[in-house]
């Protein structure tokens, strides 16, 4: 069979696959090259534009039995659940309520910034959800904007669209999906195993959406360009995180619990203090206290 005669006869073969037009038909009145080449793309492309609307109609179904399950799985209005997770059950649980997630997640992160590899894996997550349509708000501690892959890492967040501000202090690691779900972080196990709690119940997840709310308003929305000049910072009357040290101190916080949330490790702590301390003049920490009470600094408002 001359090579001409074979391509036209693969293209009849297609073209009777596609169509379900008879080959033998096909092959008695064969239409003209064109009139066949057009004929099967044409076929082709409406098998892909059929494809794509299904392909829509299953996305559509997903999402709400994803939004079913979620109020499934986060009980009646009145109910509220609590369960502690520990170990790889609070990085999988954190994984799939991210997959989950259709309209809002709301996260503060305290602590020191997580390392760059991290940093990288939760930007893939970020970007998966905000393709879905999800609205995303978080706060970080300040702390942040003085290490130059993290500060890097807040700007990639502010330019693919998550709302970002900035706090000195914050009180817990939290993280909110559709205001259905809610996971804060817990002590540290025994053996250095991540440990969690997870809230399911309108009344459970509205406590940690109010408290969200309260240090997003308390945040701040610095530049991540902002640069910080720590000799200057030093020289200065007390700044914000030097006053909300002296209010932890005053509520009688442990060390552990007072660098956790500054995001410093327990040696910064103790220069902070000692530095704190020697700009009061003071030689103790209770006399820090007693003096910045009597200066009124221990009600002044330490989120301005």
């Amino acid at each position: 069979m001359p090579a001409a005669s074979a391509a036209v006869h693969e293209l009849l073969q297609a073209l009777s696959a596609t169509t379900g037009s008879p080959l033998e038909e096909l092959q008695e009145r064969p239409p003209s090259l064109e009139l066949a080449l057009a004929r099967l793309l044409d076929h082709e492309e409406q098998a892909v534009r059929d494809r794509i609307d299904q392909l829509h109609r299953t996305q559509q179904t997903l999402a709400a039995l994803s939004a079913n399950l979620m109020n499934l799985r986060s009980g009646p209005e009145s109910s509220a659940t609590f369960a502690v997770l520990e170990g790889d059950q609070v990085v999988s649980a954190l994984e799939s309520a991210a997959a989950l997630a259709r309209r809002e997640i709301l996260s503060m992160h305290p602590g020191a910034p997580l390392p760059p590899e991290m940093l990288t894996d939760s930007m893939d997550r970020n970007l998966q959800a905000l393709d879905r349509g999800v609205r995303m708000r978080s706060i970080h501690l300040s702390a942040m904007l003085k290490v130059p892959y993290a500060r890097a890492h807040l700007r990639s967040l502010r330019e693919i669209g998550v709302k970002v501000r900035v706090a000195s202090v914050l009180p817990f690691r939290l993280i909110v999906v559709d205001r259905a779900l809610g996971y804060a972080s817990a002590r540290p196990r025994e053996d250095g195993r991540l440990a969690a709690l997870e809230f399911r119940g309108a009344d459970a997840v509205a406590l940690l959406v109010q408290t969200f709310e309260y240090c997003w308003v308390h945040g701040t929305a610095a530049s991540p360009e902002e640069e910080f000049d720590e000799q200057e910072q030093a020289d200065s009357p007390l700044e914000e995180r030097e006053r909300a040290l002296l209010q932890m101190l005053a509520q009688g916080m442990k060390d552990e619990a007072i660098a956790r949330s500054l995001g410093v490790s327990s040696r910064t702590l103790r220069r902070l203090i000692a530095d704190l301390m020697q700009k009061l003049d003071v030689g103790s920490r209770f006399q820090a206290g007693a003096r910045a009470a009597a200066l009124g600094w221990l009600g002044q408002d330490t989120d301005r």
